[in-house]
């Protein structure tokens, strides 16, 4: 028999994946992967019934539809202040779709970007299977800063874009406005693209602002903004999300979309025009719940011996356990989920070099409090 194609050889399962397959079926407690099992707003849900039961189920444009795009055009105007039109948006199939198309479209074989480490994984095995070449950029885990001569020795003639993720996963990390400014004027310089993955953009804590790149100065003519409803909403299995950028790019990427889903789900299409109708309160009572949940978590895995950070925005917690006892990362997370049965990711699972992350495991908190006081219990009882 042939075998499969060469590009999938390095592919295996993603340890966030992993955990919550080994988790489901011990019947654990998933703080692996960033799940979401919170409710979806009850206004969204009724406008899908809705548009369901009208019919309206057939393929819709390339690039979404017309309301949608509208009410995009609105948020991303007023909240991330980027000035926007229709043109410059595409709705995409969940961000990663959004992000898939804009690599595709903006990258060739052989072209390098540059990640900030710890990475998401996604991003860098997508890049890797488009046959583009990753760098890595170290951010201190404990600090948040970073490495910025390091950053600049990464650059040459072969670098073609910056990949930022703020509010960060799985660090917790927001750019702030200064470093913003810094990033935008190195990819000017050097004439660079920039994505940014802003997914966590309304999961901001106190003293933390969440800033655009591409509000920045002249930033958005280089810039590609992805953004989505899956954690905000709490509908990461409906998978539409969203890019802005220059109309250009928007439309080569509205061509690759064609070419690979045909289009996001219609009337889950239709169902966000709702969600971007929910008053203010919504946002702010969200937040407010994710930052009772962070000092709840932060607090009991210090006291469990946990060293950690404090997490600037979205719902993650990189944390390091070289004072109790664990040989490595996957050490830990075994005994997790062996003993407490509660799931975490490898700490390797967001490094190039996955030894650079063998002291640590990712914590995600976007569950009930029930849940995670549950976790917690048993976490306390089996360490």
């Amino acid at each position: 028999m042939k075998p499969t194609s060469k590009r999938t050889l390095s592919l295996k399962q993603s340890g966030i994946r992993s955990a919550s397959q080994r988790c489901n079926e011990i019947g654990g407690i998933n703080l692996g992967q960033g799940i979401c099992n919170l409710p979806v707003p009850q206004p969204i849900l009724e406008r899908a019934f809705e548009v369901m039961k009208t019919g309206n189920n057939t393929y819709t444009s390339c690039s979404g539809i017309l309301p949608l795009r509208e009410k995009l055009s609105q948020k991303i105007n007023q909240f991330n202040q980027i000035p926007v039109l229709i043109e410059n948006i595409l709705v995409g199939h969940g961000s990663t779709g959004a992000f898939v198309c804009a690599a595709m479209s903006l990258f060739d074989p052989g072209d390098e970007v540059i990640l900030f480490e710890p990475f998401y994984g996604y991003h860098k095995n997508v890049l890797a299977q488009l046959g583009v070449q990753v760098r890595s950029c170290p951010v201190n885990t404990k600090t948040f800063e970073i490495d910025w001569d390091k950053l600049e020795s990464l650059i040459n003639s072969k670098t073609k874009g910056l990949l930022i993720c703020t509010p960060n996963n799985p660090l917790g990390k927001v750019y702030q406005k200064e470093e913003l400014l810094r990033l935008g004027h190195l990819a000017q310089k050097n004439n660079l693209w920039v994505l940014t993955d802003e997914i966590y953009e309304y999961i901001v804590y106190p003293r933390y602002e969440h800033i655009s790149l591409a509000s920045l100065e002249n930033f958005k003519d280089f810039t590609i903004t992805i953004s989505g409803f899956s954690k905000t909403y709490n509908m990461t299995g409906w998978r539409i999300g969203y890019a802005s950028g220059p109309e250009h790019v928007i439309e080569k990427m509205s061509l690759v979309q064609d070419l690979l889903y045909i289009c996001p789900s219609t009337p889950l299409q239709a169902a966000c025009v709702a969600a971007l109708e929910l008053p203010e309160s919504y946002y702010t009572d969200m937040a407010a719940n994710y930052l009772k949940k962070r000092d709840f978590m932060v607090q009991n895995l210090r006291d469990l011996g946990f060293d950690l950070a404090e997490p600037q925005g979205a719902y993650y917690i990189m944390a390091d356990f070289s004072k109790m006892g664990f040989k490595n990362d996957a050490a830990a997370a075994e005994t997790l989920l062996e003993k407490a049965h509660v799931a975490t990711v490898t700490g390797g699972s967001f490094y190039q070099n996955q030894v650079d992350g063998q002291n640590v495991v990712r914590f995600c908190y976007a569950l009930g409090q029930e849940v995670l006081e549950k976790a917690v219990e048993q976490m306390r009882k089996a360490l």
